[in-house]
């Protein structure tokens, strides 16, 4: 029988040296993982929780709009509408919800305010080609008479629409 050269010895003794610590990583590993899934399966069991639109709710004077409702609601208006172009992770479209929902209660009667979630309605997005946000558009008669970008204040929404 043959003795192992040096580097087959060397690599023998590594092997074993290593091998006591080989199931000490085991156990915690296997907490671990079995408390992650324990996790993931109890807050997977919650129901949901809806999600609340500052837009929302009987008391807004604001109209929401999709790619359903557009058309009646903007085309066909016989109101000039001002539709506010937002996504709900665009943080300037955030800040000026409040600001779009005094104007929509100021102005009620004589023109109406819609948003439109980008989004969720592609269709209109895309028609409109929406990509700077948020986008305000005033149509009147259906037509699209004028078109501006950016948070803006009470002010300049009144600006818009009486120019």
């Amino acid at each position: 029988m043959s003795r192992p050269t040096p580097f087959v010895a060397e690599a023998a003794k590594a092997f074993d040296a290593a091998s006591q610590y080989r199931n000490t990583w085991c156990v915690p590993l296997r907490i671990t993982s079995a408390f992650l899934f324990l996790a993931a399966f109890i807050s997977g069991c919650q129901r949901p929780t809806p999600q609340t639109d500052a837009n929302a709710g009987d008391h807004s004077s604001v109209i929401q709009l999709t790619d359903d409702n557009f058309q009646s609601e903007v085309i066909e208006s016989d109101l000039p509408v001002l539709v506010d172009m937002w996504a709900p992770w665009c943080g300037p479209c955030i800040e000026m919800k409040p600001t779009i929902e005094e104007f929509a209660a100021e102005i009620k009667g004589i023109a109406k305010v819609g948003a439109l979630n980008v989004d969720e309605n592609p269709f209109v997005t895309e028609k409109y080609e929406i990509d700077k946000y948020p986008t305000l558009i005033l149509f009147e008669g259906g037509v699209e008479v004028k078109r501006v970008y950016g948070k803006k204040t009470l002010e300049q929404l009144r600006v818009i629409l009486s120019d």
